[in-house]
Order: structure tokens, then sequence, then C-alpha cells
């Protein structure tokens, strides 16, 4: 699989996906609140690395 394949495995549970289908902002603060890893792609932050594509622990 190329590196930034998309979609790729359990891409749907990703943060990426997930804003680009749409989410309140309540939802999203609780994906992000009190994060553990970041994306080394995007950027973003999460609590659970399952919720990135490219998780590296903070």
């Amino acid at each position: 699989m190329p590196l930034y394949e998309t979609p790729h495995r359990n891409h749907e549970r990703h943060l990426c996906s997930i804003v680009e289908r749409g989410i309140t902002i309540a939802e999203y603060k609780e994906l992000v609140r009190d994060p553990t890893h970041v994306c080394w792609l995007c950027g973003r932050v999460a609590k659970d690395k399952g919720s990135l594509c490219y998780p590296v622990p903070l």
C-alpha cells in the first residue's frame, strides 16, 4: 500500500474522515481532549491512536 493511499484500513474512524463527513464541535472536542498521539501526516492530535491515520505517541 502506498504511504498516502486513502481510503485505507479503518479510514472511516480517523479524524480526517470524520471531519470531512461532518461532526459537531462537542463531538470533536471529545475525540481530541487529553491527546496521547499526533498524526505525523496532518498534525491532528487525538486521545485514541485509532482516530489517526499515522499516529505517533506524544
